[in-house]
Order: C-alpha cells, then structure tokens, then sequence
C-alpha cells in the first residue's frame, strides 16, 4: 500500500508541472491544457502586441487573470480595449504616447499606475480609482496639475516639476 501511495504522489508532481499540455491515458483525454484568453480587442498595435505577449508569459485563461502589465516604451498612443482586463492592479505605461485615461476608470482594482514620459494633460480620470496608491506622472510637460484634495488618498504620487510648490 505504500508504494501505491509514492507512485500516486510522484504522479502528481510529474504531472503538476504539464500544465500547457493536454494529457492523454490509453488515447483518451484525460486533462485538456487551458485556453489562453482571446475574447477581447485593442485598437493600438503596440498595446495589443503588448497584452498578448503578457497573456502568454503568464499563462492567463480569463480576463482578470491578467493582474499586471509592463507596456513601457512601445509608442502607445490610446488603451482603448484595455478596460476588458477589470483585474488588472499595476499597470506600467512609461515613456508612451498616451493623452487620454478615460480607459482607466473602468479598472476599479488599480493600485500602481506608471504614467511617467507620456503626453497625458487630464490626469482627474485615474484620480478617482478606490485603490489607486501609486501614481507617476512626472516627465508630462503638458499636464494640468491636479488641486491637492484630488490626490490625497494616494500615498506615492509623482508629479511633474511644473506642478510641484
């Protein structure tokens, strides 16, 4: 009985790491490989090519698996699409083309955004996420600068100089 019990436990941590893989017994199927989530659509190439890569890398099945993305220096110029992923948490878009945020208000689970070197002017859209703690929007020559009590409940902002006292 106890051999059975090794083998049990020597299958399951061979088989633990086939996740990507469909595994067959005797030609049947006995566990299919997930799917690698494709139910959405992004307007800009860079952003699109971006997500895809991060699906990928992080093996996600869902939208809201996908919790993290690091988009940086890809000539990003809108993020229309990107509302689809409601699970993202950090979101890094340094040194883009961006201007408009109004995409990022339908993502309520954002605590860390990178905006830095980008071309944004509004920056009130992202101010009003519930979980927004990180902020950086420094290098944006052309930002309004927020009034104070907007940016209050978060805790690591950056702004550009020409909004600092």
């Amino acid at each position: 009985m106890n051999w059975v019990f090794r083998a049990l436990t020597a299958a399951t941590l061979l088989l633990s790491g086939c996740q990507q893989y469909d595994i067959h017994f005797n030609d049947r199927l006995v566990r299919a490989a997930p799917i690698l989530f494709t139910d959405y659509r992004i307007d800009d190439p860079s952003l699109d090519q971006c997500v895809q890569q991060a699906i990928i890398d992080g093996h996600v099945t869902e939208a809201k698996g996908l919790t993290q993305l690091n988009c940086s220096s890809g000539g990003i110029k809108t993020l229309f699409g990107l509302s689809r992923f409601k699970g993202l948490r950090q979101l890094k878009l340094s040194d883009n083309k961006l201007r408009n945020l109004v995409e990022l208000t339908q993502l309520p689970e954002l605590e860390s955004i990178w905006l830095d070197g980008n071309q944004v002017v509004d920056p009130v859209p992202v101010l009003k996420l519930p979980k927004l703690d990180t902020l950086d929007l420094s290098h944006n020559p052309r930002l309004q600068c927020p009034a104070p009590e907007l940016t209050r409940p978060i805790a690591h902002l950056t702004l550009p100089e020409h909004c600092l006292p």
